[in-house]
């Protein structure tokens, strides 16, 4: 290497702390992983059913959820799950879309995604987010004890609207202590 060494990553082995997934994933964390990166793409292989992500949210720029067999040799054959996304415009009128092949959805700017859930899972499933963006974020729908909506925003390694300094946020646990996010790889 020499001049460019700037521009590579080498990818870490993170654990994962979830029975959903194997002992051990992939992150490329955008611009927290290399200087100027434009693109947040983690590896997932999930091996049980279960929720990916639980609440509906959108981003200020667009995403990429891309679904098929854990054995890239043959993405096709090897798919065999059942998975619920609930997609659209308007957090209120979502669509409930049901996946069982092999997918790749395009979620444009500020549309509304989620909950996303492996409804059945026969063999392991690759699951790639591929976000145009320098980190993960969530823009979230809430309403007050009034019933006033208003809009917090999730951040990896930023704490989260809650006020607790103690707290980080990650996109596969939500809420976690510092001490846990610095072994997640989410705070340096």
């Amino acid at each position: 290497m020499g001049e460019y060494d700037w521009l590579f990553c080498k990818l870490q082995r993170e654990e994962t702390h979830s029975d959903l997934l194997p002992q051990f994933q992939q992150y490329f964390r955008g611009s927290r992983s290399t200087k100027g990166a434009q693109i947040y793409l983690p590896y997932r292989a999930f091996i049980k059913p279960g929720v990916i992500s639980s609440e509906p949210h959108f981003h200020r720029d667009e995403e990429y959820l891309a679904f098929v067999g854990h054995d890239l040799r043959d993405a096709f054959e090897s798919f065999d799950a059942e998975i619920e996304l609930y997609l659209g415009e308007d957090i209120h009128d979502m669509e409930k879309i049901v996946i069982t092949k092999p997918t790749m959805v395009r979620v444009p700017q500020f549309f509304w995604h989620g909950p996303i859930e492996i409804k059945r899972l026969g063999k392991p499933l690759f699951f790639q987010p591929v976000l145009f963006s320098s980190r993960y974020y969530a823009i979230r729908y809430r309403e007050d004890e009034n019933g006033a909506a208003y809009y917090d925003t999730a951040v990896e390694g930023i704490s989260p609207g809650t006020g607790d300094p103690t707290m980080v946020w990650d996109p596969v646990k939500g809420g976690v202590t510092r001490e846990e996010g610095a072994k997640y790889g989410q705070i340096r």
